[in-house]
C-alpha cells in the first residue's frame, strides 16, 4: 500500500509542478503587457474562490473538530496571505532580472518543508536526500552570486532571496495539514477555498493604504479581454491542480512516510519546464556558472525525491 501511495503521490506532485509554470509565466508576462499584477491576481483568485466555494458547499460541509478546521482550513487561509506576498515580490524580481533564474531561486524554498518534515515529523533523512539538500544550497549560493554586474543587478537578487524565504514559509503552511489526522476530514476542495480566501485577504492587506486606486485598477481590468484570458488560464490551472493533485498527493506521500519530498518533486518538474520556457520563448541567456547551478539544483531536487 505504501508503494502505491508513494507512486501516485509522486505523479500527483509532478503534475502540480507543471501547473506552477503557468503562474511563473503570468507573473513575468503581465507587467510586460502593462497589466497590473495585483489586479490580475485578484481576478484570478476571485474566480477560484467562487468556483471552489460553490463546489465545496454542494459537496457538503466536512464534519471536523475545531482543531481540524483550524489546521485544515485556517492554515490554508494564512498560507494564502503569505503566498500573495511572495507573488508580489516575485513579480518585482522578474521585472528586474532573468525570469528563469529568479524562478529557480524562489521555488528552491522547498528546502523549508523538507527540513520541517525531517525535524518535526520523523521523515527519515537518507544519504541521498541529505546530499540533494546540500546540492540545492550550493546552487542557490552560485545563482545568488553569479550573473551580470550591471547597476541594479543586486536588487533583483535581494528580492529573489526574500521571496525564497517567504515561499518556504508558505510551503510549510501548505504541507502542515497533511501531517495531522484531525485535518483529514477537510477535503482538497475546502482547502483550496481557504487558500483562495487567504490570497484575497493578502491582496487587501497589501493594498490597504490605497484601496481606492486598487479598485479603480480592478474595475478597469474587468473589461480587458487580455486580463480575462490570462485570469481564466491561471485560475483553471490552479483549480485543477489543487482539486486533483496537490492536497490528495501530499496526503498520499505522508501515508507513505515521505511527506517531506512533496515540494521537492513539485519544484523539480516545475524548474525543468520553466527553464525551458525561459530559454526557448523568452530567449534568456545563461552564463556557464548559472547553467552549472541550475543543473546542481535539479540533481539536488532529484536526490531529495529518492
Amino acid at each position: 500500500m505504501d508503494g502505491m501511495n508513494l507512486f501516485f503521490g509522486i505523479v500527483a506532485m509532478t503534475m502540480v509542478g507543471l501547473s506552477w509554470t503557468v503562474f511563473g509565466y503570468l507573473m513575468g508576462k503581465a507587467p510586460k503587457l502593462g497589466i497590473d499584477v495585483t489586479g490580475l491576481l485578484f481576478i484570478c483568485t476571485g474566480i477560484e474562490f467562487f468556483i471552489s466555494l460553490v463546489i465545496a458547499v454542494f459537496s457538503g460541509i466536512p464534519r471536523a473538530t475545531a482543531a481540524g478546521w483550524g489546521i485544515g482550513f485556517g492554515l490554508q487561509v494564512v498560507c494564502g496571505v503569505v503566498n500573495y506576498l511572495q507573488l508580489e515580490i516575485m513579480s518585482k524580481a522578474m521585472q528586474r532580472g532573468p525570469n528563469g533564474i529568479v524562478w529557480t531561486i524562489i521555488q528552491s524554498g522547498f528546502v523549508f518543508p523538507f527540513i520541517m518534515g525531517i525535524t518535526f515529523f520523523g521523515v527519515p533523512l537518507q544519504m541521498m536526500r541529505g546530499t540533494g539538500f546540500l546540492l540545492v544550497i550550493i546552487s542557490l549560493i552560485l545563482l545568488g552570486t553569479s550573473g551580470d554586474r550591471e547597476p541594479g543587478s543586486s536588487k533583483w537578487k535581494l528580492l529573489a532571496l526574500i521571496a525564497f524565504g517567504v515561499t518556504g514559509i508558505s510551503q510549510c503552511l501548505s504541507n502542515l495539514p497533511s501531517y495531522f489526522a484531525s485535518a483529514d476530514a477537510i477535503t482538497s476542495i475546502w482547502r483550496t477555498n481557504g487558500f483562495a480566501l487567504g490570497v484575497l485577504i493578502g491582496c487587501f492587506i497589501y493594498r490597504f493604504m490605497n484601496l481606492r486606486r486598487f479598485f479603480q485598477v480592478v474595475r478597469r481590468q474587468l473589461f480587458d479581454r487580455q486580463v480575462w484570458r490570462l485570469g481564466v488560464f491561471g485560475s483553471s490551472a490552479n483549480l485543477l491542480s489543487s482539486f486533483l493533485f496537490l492536497f490528495p498527493g501530499m496526503n498520499m506521500l505522508v501515508k507513505a512516510n515521505a511527506g517531506a519530498i512533496a515540494y521537492p518533486i513539485m519544484v523539480c518538474s516545475c524548474l525543468i519546464f520553466f527553464e525551458l520556457y525561459s530559454i526557448i520563448f523568452l530567449h534568456e541567456k545563461r552564463t556557464v556558472v548559472q547553467i552549472g547551478a541550475l543543473i546542481l539544483c535539479l540533481f539536488g531536487a532529484a536526490g531529495i525525491c529518492f
